[in-house]
């Protein structure tokens, strides 16, 4: 078949562009769409575009295809300044770059035809895998990027996105994959999954947009994993026609309202424990005495302080455990365990945080961010301080 003959064939079908609205948090408004390609069939019925799921459908049908949709969806758009989020699989990716002229790209030319800048248009890369490298993709990306497109990374934590890919891209904008989404709500190791892609983002300056949000908690579970941009039914469904943004916001709104109302409490809680913990901490000595090459220090002072208190052990100024490692095991007793004297706990990520609150503060136990920790299957906050002869004492506390 012929490009011509397939180009008319593709005008024949009716390719319908449809629209969902992403919600922004940081201005509390829809602020983009996302079009999602679907077909008329001949009962007028949208229906999913076939060449979608087919493997076998090569790059350059769908980037015909795309660039009909695509045109029906920038008129929806034209007289706004809404983003609009256009899928790309690698492969198109790769072919947008091969067929540039002068550094100029297909896709520019059809944007700049409607007269809507460039930097309205965000590239959503699919999650597809491609038939070229990571390589080949990010000079297609960065070639889109200088050309004035933001930049998307779809459905990642999915089996098939990898760490690579989102390294060599740098996307604007990380979306967060919606199986995993429902997962983080269901067990806790998907929580520390999206804890760690949202420090992932601060680290390369992207934005996270959770999609695929149905439920109130799942809009919870969005923002408290960072969450800038918000996508999903919950918020509005994919439509031919143009949404009521006031509509939505009344929805969105109120919600994210009594989100940042139960957060305020939740710090409140947070912090009026942590002082009482002080408080009892503070009535300790923090005595050590050497003895050959260990640190003997008075374990059961510490437990019999309060219930949550489940580790206690001594390092040095590098990190290097000096103590007998001191662990809960009933309401009053402890164990000792001698094997972990001469570990190093500098690898842990709140070791030098406490490093940097010593130097800040000597003179108060300190406090790190909550972990979760697997051999408790609970989050665990670490209070520290430094005694007179230098030595830090770490306190595990598990938190209910």
């Amino acid at each position: 078949m012929t490009l011509e003959s397939t180009v008319e064939s593709i005008r024949t079908n009716h390719y319908v562009p449809l629209l969902q609205p992403i919600f922004s948090v940081e201005e509390q408004t829809v602020v983009a769409y996302e079009s999602l390609g679907r077909k008329r069939d001949d009962l007028g019925n949208l229906v999913a575009v076939p060449e979608f799921s087919d493997p076998h459908v090569s790059a350059l049908r769908m980037s015909i295809i795309d660039r009909q949709l695509l045109g029906l969806a920038l008129t929806k758009i034209q007289s706004t300044k809404d983003l609009l989020f256009v899928n790309m699989s690698p492969d198109q990716v790769i072919l947008e770059y091969e067929e540039s002229r002068s550094n100029t790209l297909p896709i520019s030319d059809l944007v700049n035809s409607y007269g809507i800048p460039l930097n309205q248009i965000v590239i959503e890369i699919t999650e597809k895998s491609g038939s070229y490298g990571t390589d080949v993709l990010a000079a297609g990306v960065e070639l889109l990027r200088e050309q004035g497109f933001g930049i998307a990374l779809d459905d990642v934590g999915s089996e098939s996105s990898n760490l690579e890919r989102l390294g060599a891209i740098k996307p604007d904008i990380i979306k967060i994959d919606l199986n995993l989404l429902k997962k983080s709500i269901e067990k806790r190791e998907y929580q520390s999954i999206l804890e760690y892609l949202k420090q992932i983002s601060l680290s390369i300056g992207s934005q996270l947009l959770f999609e695929g949000i149905e439920t109130e908690e799942e809009l919870y579970r969005a923002i408290s994993s960072g969450a800038s941009l918000l996508q999903g039914y919950f918020l509005g469904r994919p439509s031919e026609q143009n949404h009521d943004k006031r509509s939505i916001c009344d929805i969105v709104v109120p919600h994210l309202q009594l989100y940042h109302e139960m957060k305020r409490r939740e710090v409140a809680t947070e912090i009026e424990f942590e002082k009482q913990i002080k408080s009892k901490l503070n009535s300790i000595h923090l005595k050590t005495i050497k003895l050959d090459n260990r640190v003997i220090i008075d374990p059961h002072s510490f437990f019999k302080l309060d219930s949550h208190i489940k580790r206690v052990y001594v390092t040095d100024w590098q990190g290097t455990q000096v103590s007998p490692y001191y662990e809960r095991t009933s309401e009053t007793g402890f164990s000792e365990n001698l094997l972990l004297i001469q570990k190093n706990w500098s690898y842990m990520p709140f070791f030098y945080k406490h490093v940097k609150q010593v130097f800040r503060d000597t003179d108060n136990w300190q406090v790190s961010d909550p972990y979760w920790d697997k051999e408790l299957k609970k989050n665990v906050i670490v209070f520290s301080r430094v005694n007179e002869l230098g030595y830090s004492f770490f306190v595990d506390l598990t938190l209910d």
